[in-house]
């Protein structure tokens, strides 16, 4: 304030010097005297009321009342996404934006040590630094509680200006999005070099030995042959896949969708699907009436929806030879005041634990490696069926009973052909 204040003044201390300097050079003062006028002078302006000299016009601000002017910045810290905490000149939080509150649960307080509260070493180390003085450069730290978080933390100096006992701002960006993008991004190149790689090693052994000590053995080449075939057509499911995850990501946005009638797609699922039914000797009720209506439309790419209710069916004809039994239904519905179809696939089969079901789209999880690789999965066709609905503007959601089985409800938003139609005049 005092800086300030003389600043505010600087044209009549300017004044007051000069004329100090000019009686020294006449004579009139000694230089002892001079300096004591001019120390008064300062400190008289010093102490003054800011501006007792009308400031310039690019000097004059209007007066905002403090508490005023508080709220509006507590409002801005507020509407920012990330945490922020600001702290007094010993590490004391004196307040916090609800990004803050949100993000640790209400675990910092204003009147709580930042110092205390975090227990990572790079931190509390910058902390430290700015404390006593320093710049310290940002760091990245891992909060684990509530849940585990990545930020990166870094701490300024608040300017000279700020009235309140809160010189630092303690900013945190959160990270924790882009390390679980890379995280699964490191898992699917791990995972899909390990499921190539099983196969393909499998193909290895069994050529190596029929090169060698089974060449004329007529009974074991036609057992590895077949063997053989199965791997190699595994790697070509998977391969499959992948491809159709990356055709997928690629085409995002730009696949033409057109008016579809869901009760025809659903019907060719099943028609096609007809033959792996009988193999297991598995009842499939079917029941489409309901989305039979000619205004009962869904906007889409026919060959995507076909392979989301195929996936779908086909995880279900895998585990259904316990139950015997598939449901295979669609229905209209009112979600959330949007007029959509539901279709559910359900099976009998021996469920899935709780535990698991959160996981299941994820790429290459399984709940039982062994059995899925015996019944021909890759692990990526629920992850394929939640891409494709995504792009629909749909979602897929899971239920099961271990031993009861599970159903898997797809909805899908519908488009009356009137409002459609109408659309294409009017381009």
């Amino acid at each position: 304030m005092f800086l300030r204040r003389l600043r505010s003044n600087r044209y009549p201390v300017a004044v007051a010097t000069g004329l100090f300097a000019v009686l020294y050079v006449a004579g009139s003062l000694s230089l002892l005297a001079v300096l004591a006028c001019v120390v008064a002078v300062i400190a008289a302006f010093g102490a003054a009321p800011v501006g007792i000299v009308a400031a310039s016009p690019e000097e004059r601000q209007p007066e905002v009342p403090l508490a005023h002017d508080r709220k509006r910045s507590d409002v801005l810290l507020d509407s920012l996404p990330d945490p922020i905490l600001l702290l007094d000149s010993e590490g004391t939080v004196r307040s916090l934006n609800a990004a803050s509150r949100q993000v640790f649960n209400n675990t910092i307080q204003p009147g709580s040590s930042a110092l205390t509260r975090f227990r990572n070493p790079e931190l509390l180390s910058m902390i430290k630094r700015a404390l006593a003085g320093e710049t310290p450069e940002p760091v990245e730290i891992v909060e684990r509680y509530p849940i585990e978080r990545w930020f990166q933390a870094a701490i300024v100096a608040l300017p000279a200006e700020w009235e309140d006992d809160e010189p630092f701002l303690l900013y945190l960006r959160d990270l924790s999005e882009m390390h679980r993008l890379d995280r699964m991004r490191s898992d699917f190149i791990a995972n899909a070099s390990h499921e190539l790689r099983t196969p393909l090693a499998s193909l290895s052994g069994f050529i190596e030995t029929l090169s060698g000590p089974a060449r004329n053995d007529a009974t074991a080449r036609d057992r590895f042959l077949a063997i053989m075939q199965e791997q190699a057509n595994r790697m070509s499911r998977l391969i499959d896949d992948l491809l159709s995850l990356s055709r997928l990501e690629t085409a995002s946005g730009r696949t033409e969708f057109q008016l579809l009638n869901i009760a025809e797609v659903l019907r060719h699922v099943a028609a096609s699907l007809a033959s792996q039914v009988e193999e297991v000797d598995v009842t499939l009720n079917v029941d489409f009436d309901a989305v039979e209506d000619p205004g009962c439309r869904v906007r889409g790419s026919r060959d995507e929806l076909i392979q989301v209710f195929s996936n779908l069916l086909e995880n279900a004809i895998r585990y259904a030879a316990t139950g015997k039994m598939i449901d295979f239904h669609a229905e209209r519905v009112d979600d959330g005041g949007a007029q959509s179809v539901r279709v559910i696939v359900r099976d009998y089969g021996p469920g899935i634990a709780e535990d698991h079901i959160p996981r299941l789209t994820e790429r290459f999880y399984r709940v039982d490696v062994e059995s899925s690789r015996a019944k021909k999965g890759t692990g990526l066709g629920l992850a394929i069926v939640k891409h494709i609905l995504t792009r629909h503007r749909g979602r897929l959601s899971i239920s099961s009973v271990p031993g009861r089985g599970a159903s898997f409800v797809a909805t899908l938003p519908t488009e009356p052909v009137h409002e459609a139609s109408g659309r294409q005049k009017r381009r």
